[in-house]
Parts: C-alpha cells; sequence; structure tokens
C-alpha cells in the first residue's frame, strides 16, 4: 500500500529546509539536504572509472537512473543519465532524478537490505509498491497540487512551463490534479503547503 501521507510530509519536511522554494525545483540541490546522500551523473562516473556510458547503463540496469546503496556505511549513490538520447530531455531526467530520491526518502534500499534499485531490477517486480511511491514523491515534489491555485496552473502547459515537467507528464498530472481538486477535503497538510510557500516567497 502507498503510504500517500507520509510521503506528502516528507516533501513538505523537504521544501521547510530548503534556503528558497521556487519551481521547477532543483533536485540536486535537494539532494544536498538529505543525509548520507550524493548525486552523480552516468558521464561523471564514465569519466572516473575509465569505463563508457554502455557500461555504467548495464551496471545501472537503466538507460536513465539508479540508486546505489551502501549498506555498510548507510549511504546512497543516485546516478542519472544526461545524456539527451532516446528521448531522455530535461523533464524526464528531473523526473528521474526526483524518483531516485523518492526511493531513498521512503527508505526502500534499507527496508529491503538491497544495494540497487532501478526500473529493471528484479525487487521491482517483486515490490511494486516502491516504484509507486518513488512515482508519487516525484509528482509531489516537483509540482504540489497544493500549489496549482498558488501559482496560478490553468493547462498542461502551465504544468510545463512553471514545473519543468516533460510534455507528456505535464498532461498526466495536469489531469491528475483535476481529479484530485473535484474530490478532495482541504487538510492541514495542504495549508501548510502553501503558507510555506508564501512565506519563503515573502507573499504573507
Amino acid at each position: 500500500m502507498v503510504r500517500y501521507a507520509s510521503i506528502n510530509k516528507q516533501v513538505l519536511s523537504i521544501y521547510s529546509v530548503l534556503p528558497s522554494l521556487t519551481f521547477p525545483i532543483n533536485v540536486k540541490e535537494v539532494i544536498k539536504y538529505i543525509p548520507n546522500c550524493r548525486y552523480m551523473s552516468y558521464q561523471q562516473l564514465a569519466k572516473i572509472t575509465g569505463r563508457t556510458i554502455d557500461d555504467i547503463i548495464q551496471i545501472c540496469e537503466s538507460k536513465s537512473g539508479c540508486t546505489h546503496y551502501d549498506i555498510t556505511q548507510n549511504r546512497y549513490l543516485i546516478l542519472c543519465n544526461q545524456s539527451t538520447e532516446d528521448n531522455n530531455n530535461a523533464g524526464r531526467q528531473l523526473w528521474t532524478c526526483s524518483h531516485e530520491v523518492g526511493h531513498v526518502v521512503c527508505g526502500h534500499h534499507a527496508i529491503s537490505a538491497y544495494e540497487k534499485l532501478s526500473e529493471n531490477s528484479l525487487l521491482q517486480a517483486t515490490n511494486p509498491e516502491y516504484e509507486s511511491e518513488a512515482d508519487y514523491f516525484a509528482a509531489t515534489l516537483l509540482a504540489p497540487f497544493p500549489l496549482f491555485e498558488t501559482l496560478n496552473i490553468k493547462s498542461p502547459v502551465d504544468v510545463q512551463n512553471t514545473f519543468g515537467l516533460s510534455t507528456e507528464a505535464s498532461l498526466y498530472r495536469y489531469k491528475q490534479y483535476l481529479r484530485w481538486r473535484s474530490t478532495r477535503v482541504k487538510t492541514a497538510w495542504e495549508n501548510d503547503m502553501i503558507r510555506l510557500y508564501k512565506r519563503k516567497n515573502m507573499l504573507l
């Protein structure tokens, strides 16, 4: 079962420690505030290790990104491919990186004691809720529904321009927002996020 309420609180907690709250979210900046976690691109790792990008893709079992977990040291290394080949545009890269952060924040590696999570790992087949939670985290971190009205989001184009998502993700996220808006009951979490955003942007 996806832990929606817990993930909502995690996103709010991350927002609260950031020096500023602007969109699109700088996920690499977010990673700096996560204990024992750092970011490296496939290209950087290939250069450091003397391997090719194809080698890194094979190691990660993913063309887009993965996270390695050092169990003994309780440390995380988020790896993302910065190449724009195969439609890996900036919006998709942003989502991938946020998705990997979601795995870390949700504790999937520690829960499973698994050293690597990627889109093609066998663990995902047996624990599909991990992918669902990481996706929900990424969506909420990058394009939080409580701020759509404040940010005057009225179309998928607004989603893309404001939050930096890909065209496909922006359309899907906006459709999700319309469903959420039609059924939501306002919560303390929503109010807290709006207040936090306004305070950090001196709108109060």
